[in-house]
């Protein structure tokens, strides 16, 4: 009895300790009662509280008691009675997890033993006691969550008070020898727990518990207080400390428990085609009987015949061809361009309408409207790089609405591919680094730093280099206003 008290505390004391690091909740909102703060595992909220009372007969191991396992049935000249004592109470439990839990007790009760050797007294007694104990699902430790599906089994231990009153009498003649008064000490209740689950909200069990106490003194007998005054009557100025010769005392019960399971809109899964039907959509399952990882459903793998419906479903409208066209290359597709067969290289809106570069120049000085982006060439003969003079008022007119509204200018240098490379590089910039020395030299542009500057060779080219118009077209200096 000794050693199965004492495993049982430590395996409980232990849970209560390891509980804060076991039982973290994942995050996986799949629910909307999904609960982050819960301390149990899952996506699912589930009822964790219940409320149980317990009745049945209560036992006293200690110094006056006649055997180690079986009462005394019966009073007679040498002998008392010492079964027939019963206790009852109540108990609020909150699983913690599927595997840990905890449990407040109150109960009250009656307690009576005997011994004929020695002592020749026997002793009547009342308690009350209140503790807390962590709780252990040794079934769902050891057998998982879907083997003994109706059934939990716990083991429990804790600490908690004991309030008792007892007097001790004489075997013969039933004379009281000691009282104990009104006392209280500290003990630490161990136990088993065994429950049936009736319905979604009662369950049935039995619960078998020792309560292993801080004194010797609950029988109102010290261990090794043999003496008796002739006379019998009571005796007084004993020793009182908490222990004689013999051990501590301790008392238990075995009781009948009824639960109660709290909670909303309570569930208790049904076996389907010989499997268990979890539905948690329909109400709350109780984490006393439900690991919430069985109410995580696996992934359905769809076959090819499924994954192809589910493409041709969700198969998005086909679009209207002529948003993928841009049949004249200006930037612009066909379903909304204005003027579909624009030359190549012209300056358009966003409807595809072809604009004059010099015109806007002009037209953005006169009104003295804000700069947009819009682009033009400046075009060079073969392997040079001057400025001829259609292009410098062009060139003077940007540099005036430069210098009025702020704007900026990009410029790109350009070659055609009849030399390396590395020559056309080298030419690309020498016009870059031309138009933006007319600009500053020429035009009259007042802020340089406005002119970004950058060159490409023959790398980029807008016409085929083929005709000799293409090689007149890739020959160029690219301007980009900008706001």
């Amino acid at each position: 009895m000794k050693k199965v008290s004492q495993l049982i505390c430590s395996i409980a004391l232990g849970a209560m300790v390891a509980l804060p690091s076991i039982a973290q909740p994942l995050v996986q909102p799949n629910s909307p009662d999904y609960n982050p703060k819960a301390s149990y595992d899952g996506p699912y909220k589930l009822n964790s509280w219940s409320i149980s009372a317990h009745f049945g007969p209560s036992m006293f191991f200690g110094d006056l008691r006649e055997y180690d396992f079986w009462p005394v049935t019966k009073t007679s000249l040498d002998r008392h009675k010492e079964s027939g004592t019963i206790q009852g109470g109540i108990s609020i439990n909150k699983q913690l997890s599927y595997l840990f839990g905890a449990r407040l007790d109150g109960s009250l009760g009656n307690l009576r033993g005997m011994k004929s050797r020695n002592y020749g007294r026997y002793f009547e007694g009342n308690y009350g006691d209140v503790s807390l104990s962590g709780t252990v699902n040794l079934k769902g430790l050891l057998m998982g969550p879907n083997k003994m599906k109706r059934w939990k089994v716990d083991v429990y231990a804790g600490i908690g008070h004991v309030f008792y009153d007892a007097t001790a009498y004489s075997l013969t003649g039933g004379v009281p020898l000691r009282e104990t008064g009104k006392k209280s000490d500290w003990m630490i209740p161990t136990g088993l727990n065994v429950a049936y689950e009736l319905t979604p909200r009662l369950d049935l069990g039995l619960d078998f518990r020792l309560n292993h106490t801080n004194s010797d003194y609950i029988d109102a007998t010290y261990g090794g207080d043999y003496d008796i005054t002739p006379n019998l009557t009571l005796i007084e100025n004993q020793k009182t400390s908490r222990k004689g010769n013999s051990e501590l005392d301790k008392y238990g019960y075995g009781s009948i428990q009824l639960t109660y399971k709290l909670g909303k809109k309570p569930l208790k899964v049904k076996k389907v085609d010989g499997k268990w039907d979890y539905r948690p959509e329909d109400g709350y399952y109780n984490l006393r009987h439900t690991d919430p990882k069985v109410l995580l459903k696996a992934p359905k793998i769809l076959t090819l015949e499924e994954m192809d419906s589910v493409a041709k479903a969700n198969r998005p409208k086909d679009i209207d061809p002529r948003l993928l066209l841009d049949t004249d290359g200006d930037g612009v597709s066909d379903f909304f361009d204005k003027e579909p067969n624009s030359p190549a290289g012209s300056i358009v809106d966003g409807s595809g309408r072809v604009l004059d570069f010099d015109t806007y120049v002009k037209n953005a000085l006169a009104t003295g409207a804000a700069c947009s982006e819009i682009f033009a060439n400046v075009q060079f003969e073969t392997d040079k790089n001057v400025i001829t003079p259609e292009f410098q008022d062009i060139l003077k007119n940007v540099a005036q609405l430069m210098n009025k509204n702020g704007c900026r200018l990009q410029l790109a240098g350009h070659a055609d591919r009849r030399a390396t490379d590395r020559y056309n590089m080298a030419l690309s910039r020498r016009r870059v680094e031309a138009v933006k020395n007319f600009l500053i030299n020429e035009a009259g542009l007042s802020d340089p730093s406005k002119v970004i500057v950058d060159y490409f060779g023959a790398f980029k080219p807008i016409a085929d280099s083929a005709t000799r118009d293409g090689l007149k077209k890739n020959r160029r200096v690219e301007l980009k206003l900008l706001p």
